[in-house]
Formats: structure tokens, C-alpha cells, sequence
């Protein structure tokens, strides 16, 4: 991946769908933009938001903050029995996610209506 491709801003956008928020995450995560991701995460936890999956169709990028931003939000989501779902990972993305051993501690899914489906 060349260095350009690491500057796409970044954008989240929430929508809620039933019991469960997804939060759509477009652009590249840097180390500046890890904290963003992290507060918008304990946020929704914060919530106490039974399900929240994150769809990273559109993300290109993620810096390891970034990665710890969302075990962050995984571990506060744990406190009341929430579950953080990653829905649509772009294939560097995942290979990033088996790389780090992450597809250990969160469910990938290929679709967000995959993901919302699960019980």
C-alpha cells in the first residue's frame, strides 16, 4: 500500500437498527485519528448499546492505535454484555485483522445484515 493511500480522511457515520448501532467508518485511521475512533466507541458503549458492528467496507487504512481503539471499545462494550461486531472488512484490512490475530476475539462478517442477524 503505497503512503498516499494512508491519508483518505476519515469519517464515521451512526445509524441506529434496532437494538444494535452500526457505525460506518470510511477513510484511513491514523495514529491521529485512533483517538476519534476510540472516544466514538466508548461512547456508544457508554450507551450500553447491546450490539455495535462497524462497517469497514470503506475503510482503507488502520494504524495499530486504530486496532486498539476498537479492542478498546470491545472491552467497555464487555461491562454490560455487549458485543462489537466487524462487518465488511476490505481485504487488507482483514489480512491485517489474521495478521494480529483479532478474527480471534471479534466476529467478521460479509454483510451488515449478516451481522445484525446473529444472535
Amino acid at each position: 500500500m503505497t503512503n498516499s493511500s494512508h491519508n483518505t480522511p476519515l469519517t464515521m457515520d451512526v445509524t441506529k437498527r434496532g437494538n444494535a448501532v452500526v457505525l460506518t467508518v470510511t477513510g484511513s485511521v491514523s495514529m491521529s485519528d485512533a483517538e476519534n475512533l476510540q472516544e466514538k466507541l466508548e461512547q456508544l458503549a457508554a450507551e450500553r448499546t447491546p450490539i455495535i458492528i462497524l462497517d469497514l467496507k470503506g475503510m482503507d487504512f488502520i494504524c495499530s492505535v486504530g486496532l486498539g481503539a476498537i479492542i478498546v471499545g470491545h472491552l467497555k462494550c464487555r461491562h454490560h454484555a455487549g458485543q462489537v461486531r466487524l462487518a465488511r472488512p476490505a481485504a487488507s484490512v482483514r489480512e491485517l485483522l489474521e495478521t494480529t490475530r483479532l478474527t480471534k476475539l471479534f466476529d467478521i462478517y460479509d454483510s451488515v445484515e449478516e451481522a445484525l442477524a446473529k444472535k
